[in-house]
């Protein structure tokens, strides 16, 4: 199967909200996160389920990364923009380092594709499928533009997509929780995908 294809729907704001529940925050992650990130991009459990497969080697890399989450391609309000989040474990004293994991939307050209990742400390709380739910609560909630019927099917229903290996079985428990269905496979770097797909409700 081939990568899905889809109109741009979404106004990204230049400063996306926040949001939290009772254990975590979401937040936009800024320059200061790196160090945090660093630490769990670097683990190589994590790197073993994310792209890249290798775990990231200093603080530049990993700032490297961040920057790959601003969107490049799609509508020019968009360009330069981005949907990158924190995921901040409230429970944690403010004198110790509270970002425990990351999610966004990587790209909304061609289609709306979300990431995330854990420190390893924190599977199996349920930390990933709450601060999903969370993002997409805010997504869902962004204003949208109207597309011209010559960009859009007629019958296209907005959705949000997902890829995830095949041997992710956890990440496919996350994505399932969230509402999310298996819609396509996909293989890409000798790695099998499924193709998850949630409609916009």
């Amino acid at each position: 199967m081939t990568l899905p294809e889809q109109s741009v729907y979404v106004i990204v704001p230049a400063q996306g909200p926040s949001i939290e529940s009772d254990r975590l925050l979401l937040r936009p992650i800024t320059d200061a996160d790196a160090a945090a990130l660093f630490a769990i991009r670097s683990r190589p459990e994590v790197a073993e389920m994310n792209c890249p497969k290798i775990p990231f080697k200093s603080i530049e890399e990993t700032r490297e990364w961040m920057a790959t989450k601003i969107f490049t391609s799609g509508p020019s309000d968009i360009i330069g923009r981005s949907f990158n989040y924190a995921i901040v474990d409230k429970s944690i004293p403010e004198t110790e380092e509270r970002v425990v994991g990351s999610l966004s939307f990587n790209q909304v050209d061609p289609f709306p594709e979300i990431g995330y990742a854990l420190h390893p400390s924190c599977w199996g709380k349920g930390y990933a499928t709450e601060a999903l739910q969370l993002m997409l609560k805010m997504w869902w909630n962004l204003a949208r533009r109207t597309v011209d019927s010559e960009d859009a099917c007629p019958a296209e229903v907005e959705k949000a997509f997902a890829l995830c290996e095949k041997r992710n079985a956890g990440s496919s428990r996350v994505l399932e929780k969230c509402g999310f269905k298996i819609v396509g496979d996909f293989q890409e770097d000798g790695e099998d995908l499924f193709i998850f797909a949630l409609e916009r409700p």
